[in-house]
């Protein structure tokens, strides 16, 4: 995955300016957008110099930018949803991550949402944990043990989502999954496979789908599920238009939540087993008894009372201190942000809110430069006349915007190109007012939209990762009010860019509102009418990019779109398809169907698709790594799933391709070989093949499975001569990996030997 802007920001700066007095000689009408290239525009235009698609697979310093890139992203989640401490921090051993990147990470990149597809165990263990049942839960119950649907109708919050998982989870032993959000109830042959004692959650039912939703489709569907011994919930808003009458005999009534407390000490005592501490009762903190009192006696959402539950245990664990919860629930809290807002003396001081709330946590210096920007873009909304725009530039000093904005300095490490250092960064005192900031703005005051708008248009073309990202997140969470306008006047219109810096932007967008049911569909519908075409237009890309990184999809219908994308030769298009393809691999269940994949497109007779997945393939030997117990070395990614095959002693076949099973052994063996035999592919592969015996040559526990891998990628190439030259050749070399080259060379050599 290749930077491809300018490395100067200053050329980048002057390509910009240039492309602003362009639009000012031929402007636009209000509210139009400028139509995309079509086809032909596209491949006609010139194309700046293209990086190698090969070369950039099979560099593993690219992996470190792909992984700086998915923490990036989910920082700027986690200020807007206000959680502080360590999301980028968690550690595990023997799961696959990116080489040159740190330890990979623990799951946790959803932020509670639910991505389509299987559900985690450990999720649904997590609900089931904590749940409290509703009144009439029971009843419901019966109602799904009996019919096998229900429509499950309650308003936004009621705990609708947690209702469906413990009730599907509790009938069906064998998991439950979450249906793509495009399932369409209306068509009972809808390509859904149904397994046995399974159940499956329809999160969001569309307007249009509900209201034409008829008994005899319900019917049908009914008996597929019943001869599949299968469950569904089907998950209606309650301003959602049906037909009542119609569908009374599958339609139930979520009954209104009753007990609060309840939910709020489940969530408690959770927190509190978690740490290890017996688990006690509310009651048994008076310091909370008022603050307990108020939060329960209002109509919160579930998921607001679960987060509440969760703050009190945190302070009992001395991570927080009962203010900063006070301060995010109490009723009081809401008045006090409003006057402080209201009273911040003038647009200095309100912009560096603002772009506080975009960049909380970002270094001082990058916050206030972004502040003066949205100064001066609302001076200009507000004096028009240039003659008469005049800013004191010292008249306003940083630290005292800082403290009038109840903000605070503190330092953290970062994570750099050249590697960590400490710096010094601003952040609110309470870690949710990013969000309140931004949504109060956007509600309150409607002439600011047009001007925080451009504003962040602008931020999301910075050369700065975290300062496109977080504005490309902030639009997103604006655009939770209104999806349509942010796609068309912010979204559209860094993706029709076509420029690396702004796509980041785009999945920054998206990845909020791909938290949304209601607009899963949307995004789902607005990705494929980006993808049609041959030309590797902007939208076509950001689209590819997407479909790797949000979850409204399930795997198989992500690699269906990427194989129809992947049969092209423009390196834009081929480089966003391999990383969409490695952030797939990152889970081992998913890795089983981009391998099957992978293998189907390396054998297609299409030239460019096969030199696509070849590009893919080199890239997973290249950018993935596992931190395997007991070894000084990272195995590489590859290597560590092949030798987990091979220490079974029945090993699974769960890669199915071509109409056969295979292990993951077994494919991994078939792709490297493609690779060693594909002739513009073969010095790259060689490459990779040689970093892992440099990589063995430090850790000797890798040697044996290396040799015992290559034996079998050997065999199946038919040309075992290659790898004992090019083995014989680096045993030889000064300071070359001597011993592993050695061992290596033994393993073949023995095989070979074998009657």
């Amino acid at each position: 995955m290749s930077d491809e802007q300018p490395e100067d920001p200053a050329e980048r700066e002057a390509e910009k300016k240039q492309e602003a007095e362009k639009k000012r000689a031929a402007p636009e009408a209000e509210g139009e957008q400028p139509a995309p290239a079509s086809e032909d525009e596209a491949q006609a235009a010139p194309e700046p110099e293209a990086p190698n698609p090969t070369t950039n697979a099979s560099d593993p310093a690219n992996a470190r930018k792909l992984d700086q890139d998915a923490r990036a992203m989910e920082n700027a989640i986690a200020a807007l949803m206000g959680v502080r401490g360590g999301i980028s921090n968690v550690f595990v051993a023997n799961t696959i991550g990116l080489v040159d990147a740190g330890p990979p990470r623990a799951g946790g990149a959803y932020h509670g949402s639910l991505p389509t597809g299987p559900v985690p165990r450990r999720a649904i263990s997590a609900v089931v944990e904590t749940f409290v049942e509703p009144d009439g839960y029971r009843g419901l119950r019966e109602r799904l043990r009996d019919q096998h649907l229900v429509l499950l109708r309650a308003p936004a919050g009621w705990g609708r989502t947690a209702t469906a998982l413990a009730l599907l989870s509790a009938e069906c032993a064998e998991g439950v999954a979450k249906l793509s959000p495009d399932t369409d109830l209306r068509s009972p042959s809808a390509p859904v496979d149904l397994a046995g004692d399974h159940g499956y959650l329809l999160e969001t039912l569309e307007p249009d789908q509900a209201a034409a939703l008829t008994e005899f489709a319900l019917n049908l569907w009914r008996r597929r599920l019943a001869d599949a011994k299968a469950r569904m919930i089907v998950l209606v808003g309650t301003g959602t238009p049906l037909r009542e009458r119609e569908l009374a005999d599958y339609l139930v009534d979520g009954a209104p939540r009753e007990d609060d407390r309840a939910l709020v000490l489940s969530h408690f005592r959770a927190g509190l087993r978690a740490a290890g501490r017996a688990s006690g009762d509310l009651t048994g903190f008076p310091e909370f008894a008022d603050l307990v009192e108020e939060v329960v006696g209002r109509a919160m959402r579930a998921q607001d009372l679960a987060d509440f539950g969760r703050g009190l245990c945190a302070v009992v664990l001395g991570e927080r201190v009962v203010e900063d919860v006070r301060l995010q629930y109490a009723r009081s809290a809401e008045a006090a942000f409003r006057e402080w807002f209201d009273s911040l003396p003038d647009n200095e001081h309100r912009a560096f809110a603002i772009a506080l709330a975009t960049l909380d946590g970002m270094p001082l210096a990058t916050v206030a430069e972004a502040s003066t920007t949205l100064a001066t873009f609302i001076q200009a909304a507000e004096v028009p006349d240039q003659r008469d725009r005049t800013r004191d530039v010292f008249a306003v000093r940083t630290l005292r915007l800082v403290e009038r904005v109840e903000a605070e300095l503190t330092s953290v490490v970062e994570d750099s190109d050249l590697g960590s250092l400490t710096t010094e960064v601003v952040r609110y005192r309470d870690p949710h007012r990013p969000r309140k900031v931004l949504q109060h703005v956007w509600r309150e005051y409607t002439e600011a939209h047009g001007v925080v708008r451009d504003w962040l248009c602008e931020l999301g073309s910075s050369p700065d990762r975290q300062v496109r990202i977080r504005a490309g997140v902030a639009v997103g969470l604006l655009s939770l009010s209104e999806f349509d306008h942010a796609r068309r006047h912010v979204i559209e219109r860094w993706a029709d860019e076509n420029q690396y810096w702004e796509r980041q932007a785009v999945i920054g967008a998206l990845r909020l509102p791909a938290m949304q049911p209601e607009l899963q569909p949307l995004i789902a519908r607005m990705i494929d009418r980006w993808l049609p075409g041959k030309a590797a237009t902007g939208r076509r890309v950001a689209a590819v990019a997407a479909l790797g990184t949000l979850p409204i999809m399930t795997t198989d219908q992500v690699l269906k779109r990427l194989r129809k994308a992947a049969d092209t030769d423009q390196w834009r298009m081929v480089i966003a398809i391999a990383d969409s393809i490695t952030t797939l691999s990152l889970e081992l269940d998913r890795l089983n169907l981009v391998l099957a994949a992978l293998l189907r497109w390396s054998a297609s007779h299409r030239v460019e698709l096969r030199n696509t997945a070849l590009n893919c393939v080199l890239q997973l030997t290249a950018y993935l790594q596992v931190f395997e117990e007991g070894s000084t070395d990272p195995w590489p990614g590859l290597l560590w799933v092949a030798d987990l095959d091979r220490r079974e002693e029945e090993p699974e076949h769960p890669v199915v391709a071509g109409g056969r099973g295979m292990s993951r052994r077994e494919a991994v063996v078939a792709l490297i070989a493609r690779a060693l035999n594909a002739q513009h592919f073969v010095p790259e592969a060689i490459k990779v093949v040689h970093r892992w015996v440099r990589t063995a040559q430090r850790d000797a526990t890798q040697r044996e499975p290396l040799g015992a891998l290559l034996v079998e990628v050997a065999a199946a190439t038919g040309d075992p001569t290659t790898l004992r030259f090019y083995l014989t050749d680096w045993a030889r070399t000064r300071r070359g990996p001597a011993e592993a080259a050695t061992a290596l060379l033994a393993a073949l050599n023995h095989q070979e030997d074998r009657p």
